[in-house]
This record gives structure tokens, C-alpha cells and sequence, in this order.
């Protein structure tokens, strides 16, 4: 497996990729821009990051990029074994972007930390 930091977090090659359809198309502002996700989403070891792919649709280039959603501190987390699909809902509050998923009796607000072009 290998690891790299990218600003706060440390990246493995060993996450978990789904697709949660009902994510694609769903737009959200961040960094001055616009941003599409495509529903790809990649689930860290832990389950306390999301890499969620997207394209800049307010470029006519279109460029794509991972949008980098966390937990806080030690809040609980998605089980990367037993994933499923369930996106919920984008929420904004004040200027922090968060992505919320619910399964069963419990939802996750995943906060939006910043992007990565690729």
C-alpha cells in the first residue's frame, strides 16, 4: 500500500471505491467555483474520509478534481466493508459544505476540507 499527504490528508491507495448514483449530478460551491459530482466516491480504511470525484463546470474545460470531505475528531464513521449507497442529502452551513449519509439509525456530516485537480 502506498501513502502520500495531500495538505491535511495522508492518501492510501488502499480505500474503498463506490459508486452512489443518486450523488451524481449534484452540484455544490466551493473555492470560488462550481462543482458536479460524478458519484464515484472513495472511502478511506477508516471510514473518516471521502474522496469524491467531480468536474469544475464553471470552466468551459471542464477540469476534474477529488473533493476531500472528513469527519470531526472522533465521530463516528462508515464501515469501508459494508458500504452500500447512502448519500443522503448536501447541506451548507455558513461556508462549510458537508455531505451527509445515513444508514440505519445513524448519520454521518462528512465537512467539505478542500480539492485536489487531478
Amino acid at each position: 500500500m502506498t501513502e502520500k499527504t495531500i495538505g491535511i490528508f495522508l492518501v492510501s491507495s488502499g480505500m474503498d471505491e463506490t459508486q452512489w448514483p443518486e450523488l451524481s449530478g449534484t452540484e455544490l460551491q466551493y473555492g470560488d467555483h462550481t462543482w458536479e459530482l460524478t458519484g464515484t466516491v472513495d472511502v478511506g480504511n477508516t471510514g473518516t474520509m471521502l474522496a469524491v470525484e467531480a468536474k469544475q463546470v464553471d470552466d468551459v474545460r471542464q477540469p476534474k478534481a477529488v473533493l476531500r470531505f472528513a469527519l470531526d475528531g472522533d465521530a463516528p464513521s462508515l464501515n469501508p466493508g459494508n458500504l452500500g449507497s447512502h448519500f443522503d442529502s448536501l447541506e451548507q452551513a455558513g461556508g462549510t459544505q458537508y455531505l451527509v449519509v445515513k444508514k440505519a439509525a445513524r448519520t454521518y456530516r462528512y465537512e467539505l476540507h478542500g480539492f485536489e485537480y487531478e
